[in-house]
């Protein structure tokens, strides 16, 4: 098969000496008369293309993709319903380990993310946080950070709980955590110390800071009391202050600040009695 490529009287834009166009299309582009009048006039410009030696296209081959018997290395020669049903079997099974295996590593990062928290209120543990405390102690005095101990006391939850039960006590524990985590947040640590006791470890936050914090804690709780079966239930908080010093330890730092809510205590208990009885 030969194609005549038909001469051009327009210079070229593309490579050439300018005689042909370089667009193989330019027939349908000028018309067919218009070539065939250049064909005639320029005869002696006529380009033989031979096509002769191409291939012919070759339609591809569809895809095919193999079944589970191949994918196992069975021969489809081998393969019987009993097998294609073993196999079937087989797969489903597999998916459900996979779905297991999916099921297990979520609850993993679930047990990652809650290690360290006092499922009862949802803050710090009492071991992981006094291994925070015991850390911090053993770099006090090696860098200029302040450390600053905070611990809370609920002093009437035992009158709570008698009167309320202990269900009212969960919630108020949960509540009490809530409003603290408001105002003692990240790089701040809070944790939860068991029976009625929470404590703080803050950063670079000194006395006054600090006092502001509690302000705070207990402005919130007496604006907004916990609320249980339709009562407001008054709690009243106490809080001990203590700032690390070069030598401390955890177990001597946190007795330092309960040693300050003892004293605080007993100032409000001694204010409690300068007010005259019936008032």
């Amino acid at each position: 098969m030969k194609v005549t490529r038909p001469p051009s009287t327009i210079p070229s834009m593309g490579a050439g000496d300018g005689r042909y166009s370089s667009n193989q299309y330019s027939a349908f582009a000028y018309g067919k008369d218009a070539v065939r009048r250049r064909s005639s006039m320029h005869q002696h410009h006529e380009v033989d293309i031979d096509t002769g030696n191409l291939p012919d296209a070759v339609d591809d081959q569809p895809f095919h993709t193999p079944d589970m018997a191949n994918v196992l290395g069975i021969p489809d020669s081998q393969v019987t319903p009993a097998v294609e049903q073993a196999i079937g079997r087989l797969m489903v099974r597999i998916n459900g380990l996979s779905e297991n295996l999916s099921d297990l590593k979520k609850h993993q990062a679930y047990l990652a993310r809650s290690e360290g928290r006092d499922p009862f209120t949802g803050a710090m543990s009492r071991p992981a946080f006094m291994q925070i405390l015991e850390n911090e102690m053993a770099v006090q005095g090696t860098d200029r950070t302040m450390r600053m101990l905070l611990v809370c006391e609920l002093s009437n939850i035992d009158e709570i709980l008698q009167r309320h039960g202990q269900e009212c006590k969960d919630g108020l524990f949960k509540y009490v955590h809530q409003i603290m985590a408001d105002f003692i947040m990240s790089p701040h640590h809070l944790g939860y110390l068991g029976c009625n006791d929470f404590a703080a470890l803050l950063y670079n936050v000194d006395k006054d800071d600090t006092r502001l914090r509690i302000d705070a804690v207990v402005r919130q709780i007496n604006q907004s009391p916990f609320s249980h079966k339709g009562k407001f239930i008054a709690v009243k908080p106490v809080f001990g202050i203590y700032q690390a010093r070069n030598g401390d330890t955890a177990t001597s730092a946190l007795n330092a600040a309960d040693f300050a809510l003892r004293a605080e205590k007993e100032m409000r208990l001694a204010q409690l009695e300068r007010i005259p009885f019936g008032i």
